[in-house]
């Protein structure tokens, strides 16, 4: 367990394991020193229920506290694990539970950044906003990497072209999922402005609408996903017709060679030309002379 109690000073936060009698403004627990602490809070069941099994962002609101999960995407080219964790705000405290560590450790870096906190509702807006700070650096290099794709399917089809595409895309939907959640965490704060616990109800509406633009970014990429997905659709069909075509000219040029080894492969015995000493040096050249036309025609045609 980490506590952390607020600074009068500038509204920032210190960590402590000494002073017992301070009320903690912060607290980072796993699972297990909840169900030890349970009995503290109020709405500590449904709490538990929501931490069995978090598979998306959200908030329920009750008349005593506000309680929800959290689930934030990694940013990185692998597909990590997502980091999980439940939020328990009163007016007086806010609680955090996760159990890999990975949260806390990114609290004691961030903790420094913090001021001015005056409610545990502008802690918790400060340390969501922290953790979408980067996003719009994230997005624009998404951008750029298909910018780059776009340019590379122009001079042909690269290698494992649909595969990163389709990780881009599952990235995006990720992502997207995760901002319609915050947006929907900063609806449902906003629209209980009579509790008590909720002290910064403008803050919230602006970081609402900061969630909502970078949702917007991300559509564009959606966007921009399918329009490459079309677009190396079109090359590989390009493609395709290229070979049908090849193979087409190819058939056309033998076919009426096919003819002809087909009529004098009959072998009927009142065929003048199998005796004629000139027979097979005559349907060489009539040979010769039906491709030579053929390709000049092709040619012509621009078929190849």
């Amino acid at each position: 367990m980490t506590e952390y109690i607020r600074q009068s000073q500038d509204g920032g936060l210190f960590c402590t394991t000494q002073n017992e009698d301070a009320q903690p403004f912060l607290t980072i627990l796993n699972i297990d020193e909840f169900r030890e602490r349970k009995e503290q809070f109020h709405q500590y069941k449904e709490f538990l229920h929501s931490l069995g099994s978090i598979r998306y962002c959200k908030a329920e609101v009750f008349r005593e506290c506000i309680l929800g999960t959290l689930r934030i995407p990694q940013k990185s080219e692998e597909r990590h694990p997502q980091i999980t964790l439940g939020f328990y705000m009163t007016d007086t405290s806010l609680v955090f539970v996760e159990d890999t560590g990975d949260f806390k450790r990114w609290i004691e870096k961030q903790i420094d950044r913090i001021q001015n906190v005056q409610s545990p509702d502008q802690l918790l807006l400060q340390l969501m906003e922290q953790m979408v700070e980067n996003d719009i650096l994230y997005l624009s290099h998404f951008e750029k990497q298909m910018e780059n794709m776009e340019d590379m399917l122009l001079h042909g089809i690269p290698k494992d072209f649909f595969t990163i595409l389709t990780k881009h895309r599952q990235k995006l939907s990720e992502f997207n999922a995760y901002y319609e959640q915050l947006i929907a965490i900063g609806d449902a704060i906003q629209s209980h402005d009579c509790l008590s616990m909720v002290k910064s109800m403008e803050a919230w509406n602006r970081y609402t609408l900061r969630i909502e633009r970078l949702q917007n970014h991300v559509h564009l990429l959606q966007e921009n996903v399918l329009q490459l997905r079309e677009l190396y659709q079109s090359q590989q069909d390009a493609q395709q017709n290229k070979i049908m075509c090849i193979l087409t000219v190819v058939t056309t040029l033998f076919l009426p060679l096919t003819l002809l080894t087909g009529w004098y492969g009959m072998n009927f015995t009142y065929m003048p030309e199998l005796h004629w000493k000139y027979g097979y040096l005559v349907v060489f050249l009539v040979a010769v002379l039906v491709v030579t036309l053929e390709i000049i025609y092709f040619k012509k045609k621009k078929f190849f």
